[in-house]
């Protein structure tokens, strides 16, 4: 009788997980412990492995299907099984010998489901690489079969990606160098539009953005912030931070004038439960912190900011951001924060409109400090300004609000020093 694997319950009230990728195709022998299939949730990307060795007979979903909880992923025919099945075959399974732990090969071929030649050679074992960087390499339309590791143990790497495939040789005669110095040679012709599936965490992403587009009534108010004294008390306390070993960056001052102008404007920390009819506000204050990664955005929260020093609050968003672009955030790491800080960091721009982060109310933009003239007591002098966008949901927050709130935000930033005087 054939194994079910079983899609487990991960937790977290997930019920469903799309399939992202495929480790083995049907016909492989697996080993016990060797990964099967990637797959996502609303949390996080998880690879599960296989509890048998054995050979699979069957994939129940293919790569973008939804799968729900408790539901078949794959058949496998398990090893002691084989024995009885395969009694009077011509030869044994290459495979057949792996002991526990031992990664089964497959190749590109086979790992997509497509069928095996007879006699061919034994495929290259499969490359370790985490999941974001399967995902780029997905999206870029890379073969990670090919490319060589550099990372520990031969992992490919985001930078193993972006290297050049060493090109093919020069047929005999010198072909290719002739064909590159002819003169007047016509531009290559162009191709076919490329589709690319939309599935993953860029179809999260594409919901969760629809969603809070076709609810919320989203209002944006944009302010220039004069950071110059928040400059120079961010230059002072890095030091402090580095010989703790922390990288003090601004975001840990933004966060902490975020709560305290939240705690003076509540209805922009809240969520609107249409199905009650009433609006939440919460008595906690976790920030979302907006991190861009190689597989899409994603949004790491700070629990408990408020409670928290600038130097835990730094330590927090450098490992909630670094596990981010890593892909190995965890499942309670997202979800459930109660407002958004976004930053586009060095791109910055001059003012952009957030989208809202679902079922949340307001969120903070915040763009590059830049060096600016502006007018101080009659004379025009340089100081380090940037602006921040405040983006709320119309149907709770009132534009008088919402701007209040971004001024409160802007108070506290531009003097530093009523913030400690809020201090936990």
């Amino acid at each position: 009788m054939a194994y079910k694997l079983e899609l487990p319950d991960i937790g977290e009230g997930v019920v469903e997980a799309e399939i992202q990728k495929w480790f083995v195709a049907e016909g492989d022998e697996v080993a016990e412990d060797q990964p099967l299939v990637e797959v996502m949730t609303d949390k996080a990307t998880v690879v599960i492995p296989s509890p048998k060795r054995g050979r699979v007979l069957r994939r129940c979903f293919r790569e973008g299907e939804i799968a729900p909880v408790h539901a078949p992923l794959l058949e496998l025919e398990l090893a002691g099984e084989q024995g009885a099945t395969a009694a009077g075959a011509s030869a044994p399974s290459p495979s057949s010998g792996r002991g526990r732990g031992e990664v089964a090969s497959s190749s590109p071929a086979e790992t997509s489901g497509g069928p095996r030649g007879e006699g061919a050679a034994p495929p290259a074992a499969k490359r370790l690489a985490t999941p974001a960087v399967r995902a780029l390499a997905r999206q870029l339309g890379v073969d990670i079969q090919t490319v060589t590791g550099s990372g520990p143990d031969g992992r490919v790497t985001k930078a193993d990606l972006d290297r050049p495939a060493t090109p093919p040789a020069a047929p005999p005669g010198g072909a290719a160098h002739r064909a590159a110095a002819a003169p007047g040679a016509a531009p290559a012709a162009a191709g076919p539009d490329e589709r690319l599936p939309l599935r993953g965490l860029r179809r999260k992403i594409a919901e969760k953005m629809a969603l809070s587009k076709r609810t919320a009534a989203h209002f944006t108010f944009v302010e220039q912030c004069d950071a110059t004294e928040l400059v120079r008390a961010k230059e002072r306390m890095a030091a402090a931070a580095r010989a703790e070993g922390v990288k003090l960056t601004f975001l840990p001052f933004i966060v902490k004038a975020v709560v305290a102008a939240l705690k003076l404007h509540p209805r922009l920390n809240a969520a609107l439960d249409e199905a009650a009819g009433e609006i939440v506000l919460k008595r906690r204050w976790d920030i979302g912190i907006a991190s861009a990664t190689e597989a899409g955005l994603l949004v790491p929260v700070v629990r408990g900011a408020d409670a928290r020093s600038l130097l835990d609050l730094a330590r927090e968003i450098e490992r909630l951001s670094g596990d981010a672009r890593a892909g190995r955030a965890r499942p309670e790491d997202q979800g459930h924060s109660t407002f958004t800080v976004t930053s586009l960091g060095a791109l910055g721009g001059l003012f952009a409109t957030p989208v809202l982060n679902h079922p949340e109310v307001g969120i903070l933009g915040v763009h590059r400090i830049r060096p600016t003239p502006v007018a101080r007591d009659g004379q025009v002098v340089v100081r380090d300004v940037m602006h921040l966008s405040v983006t709320s949901d119309h149907r709770v927050v009132d534009g008088h609000e919402a701007a209040a709130f971004c001024y409160e935000v802007i108070r506290f930033l531009e003097d530093p020093g009523l913030l400690f005087l809020r201090m936990v």
